[in-house]
């Protein structure tokens, strides 16, 4: 605190005319400023804001500074209490907030030590969470890591995730989609399946084991001849019309079969 300056310089001083007290913030009003600062109490102490006292140009930026972290702080608090967030996730929604990046890290070092930001903490608890919503591993490990957690980090909580556990989520997911695609082709069913299973993370070999130990129903053949008459009724060529249900998925014997009870030479 500057106590002794010439006159040119005591103009230049900021002094506190009044400070109140609402909602556990300090509100600080300074002479040359027409805006109340505001401040938590850790600050008011650290900085000795009393009423009376003087404060250079540069101290009273840098109380400036600080009124800037308080209020950036509470917003890290409110985006982790919404959600439990990683290190990476913190620092970009500051930085979209145009947080300065020394702030950024006084933030972030404060929230660590305070144990509200914990990566180990977090990786494990979301893998608890995604072997509960039936997550395949893949879907884990790349989700973490776009997160910012460390790839050994990944992998020491993904332990936790033993092969047969996975395979029987895989094998609930698939049991709840059969009856749904059950009118589609063979063919079709294993695409829809391994597709649903990749998209929710489980790896080809996961798969292979799913598809090998479940058994498909084929009621397609309704299917099949909607889809035939459909075709016919726009008076394709037999090669075309046998072309577009291939990609459809039916098997081609059972192509040939609908088109020669229907007689369609």
């Amino acid at each position: 605190m500057i106590t002794s300056q010439n006159k040119k310089e005591r103009q230049e001083d900021y002094k506190v005319d009044k400070i109140s007290y609402k909602n556990k913030k300090y509100y600080v009003t300074f002479n040359h400023y027409t805006s109340e600062i505001i401040l938590s109490e850790e600050q008011i102490v650290e900085f000795r804001i009393i009423v009376g006292n003087t404060f250079s140009k540069q101290e009273f930026n840098k109380i400036k500074n600080a009124e800037n972290i308080a209020y950036y702080y509470d917003k890290a608090l409110h985006y982790i209490d919404f959600k439990p967030r990683t290190k990476l996730e913190l620092v970009q929604y500051l930085q979209n907030l145009n947080v300065e990046e020394k702030n950024i890290d006084q933030i972030v070092k404060k929230l660590t030590n305070i144990s509200y930001l914990d990566d180990e903490r977090y990786a494990k608890s979301y893998v608890l969470e995604c072997i509960r919503k039936a997550k395949g591993r893949n879907y884990i490990y790349q989700t973490l890591l776009s997160k910012g957690l460390k790839e050994e980090t990944i992998q020491n909580y993904l332990e936790q995730y033993d092969i047969t556990n996975e395979k029987n989520n895989a094998l609930q997911i698939a049991k709840k989609l059969i009856p749904i695609i059950k009118n589609k082709p063979l063919k079709k069913q294993k695409i829809q399946l391994s597709n649903k299973l990749i998209q929710e993370g489980y790896s080809f070999d996961i798969i292979n084991q799913v598809l090998s130990s479940i058994e498909l129903i084929d009621e397609s053949d309704v299917l099949l001849t909607k889809e035939y008459q459909k075709l016919q009724d726009k008076n394709i060529e037999k090669n075309q019309i046998i072309a577009k249900l291939l990609t459809k998925g039916f098997e081609y014997s059972a192509i040939r079969k609908i088109m020669e009870d229907s007689k369609y030479n």
